[in-house]
């Protein structure tokens, strides 16, 4: 008998869900605004610390990257529930409109529970960690601050993740179950079969498998194989990674040392005084938006190019490569400039292709110019100094703006109906638009100098950085409303999409380690015996193609531990991998058809036809290849300048 409308109620009624998930966004979102706030307080402590008191003074703060660290992990944790209660997760939707909106809600449900599940693990994983701590009184080494109770307040904001990811799986099963018809049915069954048996794997079939002793090869091909289905199947990303992680861990050495593992990975990366540049690199970001900073970028790139023939188009990618200094994304950047340009060329007569091609394009530089969070994600997975990446990637970047602009020079001398009519250079204009962004070319200049000649690391770096455009929207006046309350949902929304990444990414990392993959991987590559350069390009094409589809977050964190380990084995530098791994991904997100900033770029502006934007793209990828043709055969043009830093 067909089920009516009254047939499929929730089993609580929506009224109550609807309520308890408003509840739960504002409370977890009162919260997390604190956690920021708290942010940008240490911010300018360190900032003031690293331009007052150390070179006027000569009296630095002593121990302060201890608090930092302690105080920043606090604070880290408290955004996290706010980011589940507003269902901030990255997933690759590749197959969403193959899969139908049915069978994408009972996933979500699935991922849901798989969440909640995973949450109280790892919050009772920390808390079984902090109590360890307690009770070997551990404390820093300077301050000897007590960092126990810093790991239980990290245990308790993870805690309280657990209620509220139960809301957010309440409201996906109730969206679920408002299908009418029976045809729900299937879904629901699928989907409660697949979690029940995941739920009798993880509490009876794990320890029974354990003892059987699996060969770890298989377990961990087993869980790399599993990993991508279910990333494939709309899943969150960092909830899959956490998933196999664990299940696989548990499968080598048992839930004990599983719980024990965990607990000192999440609480140590948490406290990870390096890590703590991305959320100042994301607030810095965030400020730079309201500051309106992205406006005068794309007046001084305008002021200096637009004498140009094909001078806007140039000036929107140079607009790009200085946004992309203050965001790390190329997201970000095509939204934010895309939403400024576009108008602009189609106001002048550019053709839509042109102008498509230098938005989307131009934005692929908001990931390749530093600060990156992208790069920040590689060097803790692979263990590199972030600082060294950030110096590599400079090089690479300015070839290119400078590939770019070329592309767009020679286009529109070719076909000059391209883009009609230039604007008169003006001295003037061009010193009242560097007047106007100064802000943004100081603070590139401190930043990225500060950290090349050694006055300040990365982290310190990012705190001068997000205090300095706080300052500048503070003083234009662009606080004023919701704005502190934009900046913070921002801020939260992006750190609670990066760090469960991260927390997932070490887990499995630490499981395909513990298995032996990446040796069996490197094993596999020298029986084929292609030779490291051919190796290389088969890789290259592999990442081209995931980038199209995924994010190249997601692609990094998810490929990182397996790649990095066979390129190190061919004989290339791990800093010149990761930079050319970065390109090569960013070239995925323009590549026709599935490249995610043309599809941003298609939601930002309605102006341009998909044609046009596909059109547009290819000569800038022809100028990608040619970059990266280069940096394959010259290494050097990465690893130069990274090794002359002090």
């Amino acid at each position: 008998m067909p089920a009516t409308g009254t047939g499929a109620q929730a089993p609580v009624p929506s009224g109550l869900v609807d309520r308890a998930d408003r509840f739960s966004r504002s409370a977890t979102g009162a919260v997390a605004a604190l956690g920021v706030a708290g942010m940008l307080l240490v911010g300018v402590a360190t900032l003031v610390d690293v331009l007052i008191l150390r070179p006027f003074l000569n009296s630095p703060l002593p121990g302060f990257n201890e608090v930092l660290q302690t105080a920043f992990a606090v604070a880290i944790a408290s955004v996290l529930a706010s980011g589940l209660a507003t269902r901030a997760a990255v997933r690759v939707d590749v197959l969403a409109g193959w899969l139908g909106p049915r069978w994408m809600r009972w996933i979500a449900v699935a991922g849901d529970a798989t969440g909640l599940a995973l949450y109280a693990f790892l919050a009772l994983a920390c808390y079984r960690r902090a109590e360890l701590t307690l009770m070997i009184h551990g404390q820093t080494t300077v301050l000897q601050l007590p960092t126990g109770p810093f790991m239980v307040a990290i245990a308790a904001f993870l805690a309280i993740c657990v209620p509220v990811q139960a809301i957010a799986a309440l409201v996906s099963l109730r969206d679920a179950l408002r299908d009418e018809g029976p045809r729900w049915k299937t879904p629901a069954l699928i989907v409660a079969a697949a979690l029940l048996a995941a739920g009798a794997l993880a509490v009876w079939g794990v320890p029974a498998l354990a003892a059987l002793r699996p060969a770890p090869g298989a377990v961990a091909l087993a869980g790399f194989g599993a990993l991508w289905v279910l990333v494939l199947l709309t899943l969150p990303v960092g909830t899959v990674m956490t998933l196999v992680g664990l299940l696989g861990t548990a499968l080598l050495m048992g839930w004990g040392r599983t719980v024990s593992n965990t607990g000192s990975t999440v609480t140590g990366l948490l406290m990870n005084g390096e890590l703590a540049l991305i959320p100042l690199f994301l607030m810095m970001g965030a400020f730079a938006t309201v500051a309106g900073l992205s406006a005068d970028i794309y007046r001084l790139a305008q002021a200096a190019l637009g004498w140009l023939k094909g001078g806007v188009a140039m000036a929107t990618v140079a607009a790009c490569g200085g946004f992309g200094a203050l965001t790390g994304s190329s997201i970000a950047t095509v939204a934010t400039i895309g939403a400024v340009a576009a108008p602009e060329m189609k106001a002048r007569g550019y053709a839509p292709s042109l102008s498509a091609g230098a938005i989307a394009s131009g934005a692929t530089l908001g990931q390749l110019v530093p600060p990156s969070t992208v790069i920040v994600l590689y060097a803790i997975l692979v263990e590199q100094s972030i600082g060294r990446l950030y110096i590599a990637a400079l090089v690479p970047a300015a070839m290119t703006l400078l590939g770019y602009l070329v592309v767009i020079f020679l286009a529109v001398r070719f076909r000059p109906a391209l883009a009609p009519g230039r604007d008169h250079f003006s001295l003037v204009e061009l010193g009242r638009a560097l007047l106007g962004a100064m802000v943004v070319v100081a603070l590139f200049g401190t930043v990225i100098g500060g950290i090349y000649a050694g006055i300040f690391t990365a982290t310190e770096a990012a705190s001068v950085g997000a205090v300095v455009t706080f300052g500048a929207a503070l003083v234009r006046g662009r606080l004023r409303g919701g704005a502190i309350r934009t900046v913070a949902a921002e801020t939260t929304a992006a750190i609670a999409m990066i760090y469960p990444l991260i927390i997932g990414a070490l887990l499995l990392t630490f499981f395909l380690d513990l298995s032996g993959l990446p040796a069996l991987a490197i094993g596999a590559v020298e029986a084929l015996s292609f030779g490291p350069l051919a190796t290389i390009l088969l890789m290259i094409v592999g990442f081209v193609a995931l980038g199209t589809v995924m994010d190249s977050v997601a692609v990094l964190i998810m490929t990182a531990g397996i790649a990095a380990p066979i390129v190190v084995s061919l004989g290339y530098d791990p800093i010149w991998w990761g930079i050319v791994m970065l390109i090569v991904v960013e070239l995925g997100v323009i590549t026709p058809p599935f490249g995610l900033n043309l599809f941003m770029l298609k939601s930002v502006t309605r102006d341009f036809a998909t044609r046009d934007v596909y059109r547009g793209v290819l000569p800038f990828i022809a100028a990608d290849l040619l970059k990266l043709m280069l940096l394959l055969a010259v290494p050097a043009i990465v690893l130069w300048l990274p090794g002359t830093m002090r």
